[in-house]
C-alpha cells in the first residue's frame, strides 16, 4: 500500500492538468455548458496580479542568481518579466478602467505575453551553441536591460496609444494557429528539459518549474480555442496565476529546506547533463561537477583534484585504462548526492549536529540512487556508495570492511581524504602537506588501503624533485 502512494499522487497532478483540457473539449463541443461570467471588475484584478507574480517570479531567479552571466537564469528571468509587463497591458486595458473602450490591445497582449514568454523559455531550456552562449555570458546584463526597457515602453505605449496595435491582425486564424501551436511547443520543450533536472537530482523547485510550464503550454491552446468572457476563455486566466502559484510553493519548499534563496538558482541552472552524458557526450560532466562544487564554495575545485590524486593512486598500482576511466568519471561524480544536501548544512560554519551529520552521510545513498537511474553511471553506483567505507568497517553507509569495499572506492576515500584535510572548510582551516601525510599513515591499513596510501604518497615523492627543479 505504502509503494502506491507515489504512484496515486502522480495520478492525481497527471489528471489536476489535464482537466483545463478536458473542460475545454467539453465546452467545444456543448456550447451551451458553457457560461457566460461577464466580469470586466475581476478580470481586471486576477490579471493585474498574474503580472504582479510573473514580476516576482522574475526578481526571485535574479535575486537567486550569482550574476546575469548564468544563461538559463537570465532567460528565465526575461520569460518572467516580458510575460508581467505584457499581461499587465491585458488587465490594465480592461474596458471601464483606465481605457474606456475595447481596444486592440487587449487580445493582443494576451497572445504576445504566452509567445514571447515560451521564446525565452525555450532559450532557458536550450543548448546554445557555445559562440552564442559566450556572447550571451558577456553580455547578460545588457540583454536584461533592453529587454526590461522594451517591456516597459510596450506597457507605456500601449496605455498611451490606445490605437497602435490596430494594424495587427489580431483576429486572423491562421496567425493564431501558428503563435499557439509555436507557444505550446516551446513550453513543452521547456518543461521536458527541465524534467531531465528533475530527473537528476529530484528538488522540490525543480519539479515546481515543470508543472508551471506545462500548465502555461495548456493557455495557448485555450485562447485558441475559449470563447471571450465565457468560462472556457477564463480558465486560461486561472492557469496563468495557478502556474506562478505552484512556482513559489516549490520555490518555498526549496528554501526552506536548503536555507537558501542560491538553492533556487542552483536548482533552476543544473543542466540536462546526465541526458546528454547517457548519449556519449563526456563533455556534459563538466556541467555536473559545475552543479556539485557550485553547492559549496569552500570546497571548490575539491572534485577535480580528488579526480586528478584518484587517477594518480590508479596509474601507480597498475590499473587498466578502462578501470582508469571508471575511476575519474567515479571521483568526479563522487559528491554528486551533496545536490540534495540542505545549504544550511553543508555550509554551517560549526559542527555539526548529530541529525545535521547524519543528513550528511545520506549524500552516499543519494548519490546511489542517482547514478543507478542514469545509464551511463549505474556501473559505478557501488563505488559512488562505497566511498566513505573505512577497512576496519567504521565508515558509512554499509559498514563494509577491507576487500568488501571496491578497489576504486578505496582510491576515492584515500585521495577524497587527502584533499579533505588541506583545503579550508567553514569549521576549520587546511593542513599542511607534511602533517596530511602523516595523518594518511597513520590511518593506513585500519581506515584507508595501505597500497592505495603508499601509491599516493609515491606519487607525490615523485613530484616533489620536479617542483624542486
Amino acid at each position: 500500500m505504502i509503494s502506491a502512494r507515489p504512484y496515486a499522487l502522480k495520478s492525481v497532478i497527471v489528471a489536476l492538468l489535464l482537466a483545463p483540457m478536458v473542460a475545454l473539449a467539453v465546452f467545444n463541443l456543448r456550447p451551451a455548458d458553457d457560461p457566460l461570467i461577464n466580469a470586466p471588475a475581476f478580470h481586471f484584478w486576477v490579471v493585474s496580479a498574474t503580472a504582479l507574480f510573473a514580476a516576482v517570479a522574475g526578481a526571485i531567479v535574479i535575486g537567486s542568481a550569482r550574476s546575469l552571466r548564468e544563461t538559463r537564469l537570465l532567460f528565465l528571468a526575461l520569460a518572467f518579466v516580458s510575460i508581467a509587463g505584457v499581461f499587465a497591458v491585458h488587465g490594465l486595458m480592461t474596458p471601464g478602467f483606465i481605457a474606456d473602450g475595447l481596444y486592440s490591445s487587449v487580445p493582443v497582449s494576451a497572445w504576445i505575453s504566452v509567445f514571447v514568454g515560451a521564446v525565452f523559455v525555450a532559450l532557458s531550456a536550450a543548448q546554445l551553441p557555445r559562440p552564442l552562449a559566450h556572447f550571451v555570458e558577456r553580455a547578460g546584463g545588457v540583454i536584461f536591460a533592453w529587454t526590461f526597457i522594451a517591456t516597459a515602453a510596450y506597457v507605456v505605449i500601449s496605455m498611451e496609444a490606445e490605437h497602435w496595435l490596430d494594424p495587427l491582425p489580431a483576429s486572423d486564424r491562421s496567425l493564431q494557429y501558428v503563435m499557439a501551436l509555436t507557444s505550446a511547443a516551446l513550453f513543452a520543450f521547456g518543461a521536458w528539459r527541465y524534467a531531465q533536472s528533475y530527473l537528476f537530482a529530484r528538488l522540490p523547485s525543480q519539479l515546481a518549474i515543470v508543472i508551471a510550464l506545462v500548465m502555461l503550454c495548456e493557455v495557448p491552446a485555450i485562447l485558441l480555442w475559449g470563447e471571450t468572457w465565457h468560462a472556457s476563455w477564463w480558465s486560461y486566466h486561472a492557469l496563468y496565476a495557478t502556474a506562478f502559484i505552484v512556482l513559489f510553493a516549490g520555490w518555498a519548499v526549496e528554501v526552506r529546506r536548503a536555507g537558501s534563496l542560491r538553492a533556487i538558482a542552483d536548482a533552476l541552472s543544473m543542466r540536462d547533463a546526465l541526458a546528454q552524458l547517457n548519449r556519449g557526450r563526456d563533455a556534459h560532466v563538466l556541467e555536473l561537477v559545475d552543479a556539485i562544487e557550485i553547492k559549496d564554495a569552500a570546497t571548490l575545485g575539491h572534485v577535480s583534484r580528488v579526480s586528478a590524486y584518484a587517477l594518480a593512486i590508479g596509474r601507480r598500482i597498475g590499473l587498466q585504462s578502462g578501470e582508469l576511466r571508471n575511476l575519474v568519471l567515479a571521483a568526479q561524480m563522487h559528491d554528486v548526492g551533496k545536490i540534495g544536501v540542505p545549504d544550511s548544512v553543508l555550509l554551517k560554519p560549526s559542527a555539526l549536529t548529530d541529525e545535521e551529520y547524519a543528513e550528511v552521510k545520506r549524500h552516499t545513498l543519494r548519490g546511489d540512487e542517482i547514478a543507478r537511474r542514469t545509464d551511463a553511471l549505474r556501473a559505478l553506483a557501488p563505488i559512488i556508495r562505497a566511498h566513505h567505507e573505512r577497512m576496519n568497517g567504521r565508515g558509512y553507509p554499509d559498514g563494509l570492511t577491507g576487500d568488501e569495499i571496491p578497489l576504486l572506492a578505496r582510491i576515492i576515500a584515500v585521495a577524497d581524504t587527502y584533499d579533505a584535510m588541506t583545503t579550508n572548510r567553514p569549521y576549520r582551516g587546511a593542513r599542511n602537506h607534511a602533517e596530511a601525510t602523516a595523518e594518511l599513515l597513520r590511518v593506513s591499513g585500519s581506515e584507508l588501503d595501505a597500497r592505495c596510501v603508499t601509491a599516493l604518497l609515491a606519487v607525490f615523492e615523485e613530484q616533489q624533485p620536479a617542483a624542486a627543479a
